[in-house]
């Protein structure tokens, strides 16, 4: 977002949600939880040798958003997801449910979960790879590097964001994105594309002379085939899928690439792709860009199974690091079809709304305009009573503390007309899935916690865990 100061205030995420960087607000675990804590599998050794490892997040991926997105696929007659083909293969996907809590909290954020898989451990809220003890174990990208495989990053947010930092990074906080920076390019990642170049100054790149920095699709398209290569296409995260220009490339577009350039690796590779934007719409209750964020991803999913196709040495994992907000469809029958097809026609994301109405007169007309814009359909004289008491006025709308904020009732008064629903702006206890394939995916339970996700491949790559 680029409004001004005062609308930055105004309509940032972090005051919208009122809470910090770290996600949900941290709260103490019952002493019976660690007892309750899931056995850790044995995890057998493979039954072919695992040459690549690729390892999928949807990052506030659930149920819900899952389902929209199918949805909104079979309403296009683009139908089925690739996400139901997968639950459909049983042959081929074995399938878990999987825990997501964090050392200090029921509700996770990203970091903690990311780190669940990065180390194996449960560590705070808010930490990437450093537990509650001030240890930094070593992360799995740099453990993998060790073991002679060459590492990878891709990502639809800042690539010093929390999930993908928390498979090569050790820092006490998310937020510390510049050193996030330095240990990516310091610890050898040879693949890293996504967005974040205002935490890449040339001052750092210039440590770093056998990198190959690209910043737009066509400079990708034609980059070396070898040696490290640097994709920053954006100065903050990538845009939303709805916003996105012809010059960023998608995720899938960044995934292939990642893929066959790593694919090049005497002894393989290990691969984190992450739709990390379908949280960012979740938090701000922004059902259209939720749905083709997350249709997005599933895309990519189907490129990733395309490429893997015939293969026997690839371990792919599916997964999310949490749910975020909970969305669904909530009207009935008739209605329910009638409104979920509006969503077919939004243009832009909330993002966008906000860039729009920074760049202006800061008046309820326009704000309303511009939301009207992006959203292809007109609001009723009500929805615009209930924006201005959120906008102008500053007044809490909702009895519910936490969904106030302008996205937050922006998202409600949407949601009159697109019947698609939110809980709240934050993440959620729920479980989440786990879908798995390809050797070492054979010994995975129906049941586990997301630090078991971390041991499997370890076992799959045939190393013991890094101090």
């Amino acid at each position: 977002m680029n409004p001004d100061r005062s609308t930055r205030t105004l309509l940032s995420r972090r005051h919208l949600l009122g809470i910090g960087a770290g996600g949900a607000i941290a709260t103490a675990m019952p002493a019976s939880f660690a007892r309750a804590r899931v056995p850790a599998p044995r995890w057998s050794k493979p039954s072919r040798p695992v040459r690549n490892i690729v390892f999928m997040v949807g990052d506030g991926m659930g149920q819900g958003v899952i389902t929209l997105a199918d949805m909104m696929l079979k309403l296009q007659s683009r139908g089925p997801s690739n996400y139901q083909k997968i639950i459909e293969n049983h042959a081929a996907f074995r399938r878990a449910t999987c825990m997501t809590h964090s050392a200090d909290g029921w509700v996770t954020d990203s970091a903690a979960a990311g780190s669940a898989w990065g180390i194996g451990e449960h560590i705070n809220n808010g930490a990437v790879n450093f537990t509650p003890d001030e240890r930094t174990p070593e992360p799995i990208l740099v453990t993998a590097k060790n073991a002679g495989k060459r590492t990878g990053l891709v990502t639809t947010t800042r690539i010093t964001h929390a999930t993908p930092a928390s498979f090569i990074a050790n820092v006490p906080h998310r937020d510390l994105e510049d050193d996030i920076a330095k240990q990516i390019l310091d610890r050898r990642v040879d693949v890293a594309l996504g967005g974040g170049l205002k935490h890449f100054p040339n001052s750092v790149l210039a440590e770093h002379k056998d990198i190959t920095l690209v910043t737009n699709r066509a400079e990708l398209a034609r980059t070396p085939s070898e040696g490290r290569l640097l994709g920053l296409f954006a100065h903050d995260h990538c845009p939303f899928s709805l916003d996105r220009p012809e010059t960023c490339p998608s995720l899938s577009e960044m995934s292939l690439a990642a893929l066959n350039r790593l694919d090049r690796a005497p002894e393989g590779f290990v691969l984190q792709i992450e739709g990390g934007r379908i949280d960012h719409a979740a938090h701000d209750n922004d059902a259209g860009s939720l749905v083709f964020d997350q249709i997005a991803f599933d895309e990519t999913i189907g490129t990733v199974l395309q490429w893997a196709e015939g293969r026997d040495d690839t371990l792919i994992i599916v997964t999310a690091d949490h749910v975020t907000a909970n969305p669904g469809l909530t009207f009935y029958a008739k209605d329910g079809k009638r409104s979920f097809k509006r969503l077919q026609s939004t243009s832009h994301s909330f993002d966008w709304i906000a860039d729009r109405y920074g760049e202006g007169d800061k008046t309820l007309d326009r704000f309303v305009s511009i939301v009207q814009d992006a959203v292809r359909f007109e609001l009723t004289s009500e929805d615009v009573v209930s924006i201005e008491r959120a906008l102008i006025q500053k007044q809490q709308v909702d009895p519910f503390n936490v969904a106030n904020g302008v996205w937050m009732v922006l998202g409600s008064v949407l949601a009159n007309h697109t019947g698609v629903a939110f809980l709240s702006p934050n993440h959620t206890a729920d479980y989440v899935e786990v879908y798995a394939t390809g050797p070492g995916s054979e010994a995975m339970p129906s049941f586990v916690d997301n630090i078991h996700l971390h041991g499997m491949m370890l076992a799959a790559l045939g190393v013991s865990a890094g101090r």
